[in-house]
């Protein structure tokens, strides 16, 4: 009798820890998913900044030098 009591008891306990568990799994590989997605855009975002700066200081420096000439 006590062992069907402490089953009936134990069983939702049992079932809402594997929910739990399978959501918690599923979130970890939904947030893998995206960092192996963002990782490389932030990558090729700071990539193409870089350049873009560079060739924005070049283009000032290009005209200061026209300015300041003799």
């Amino acid at each position: 009798m006590f062992q069907l009591l402490l089953m009936i008891y134990l069983l939702p306990v049992v079932i809402i820890a594997v929910l739990l568990i399978r959501f918690i799994r599923w979130l970890l590989s939904l947030a893998l998913r995206f960092i192996r997605w963002a990782v490389p855009q932030i990558f090729r975002l700071a990539e193409w900044l870089l350049v873009l700066g560079w060739q924005g200081g070049r283009c000032l420096w290009r005209y200061y030098r026209s300015r300041t000439a003799p």
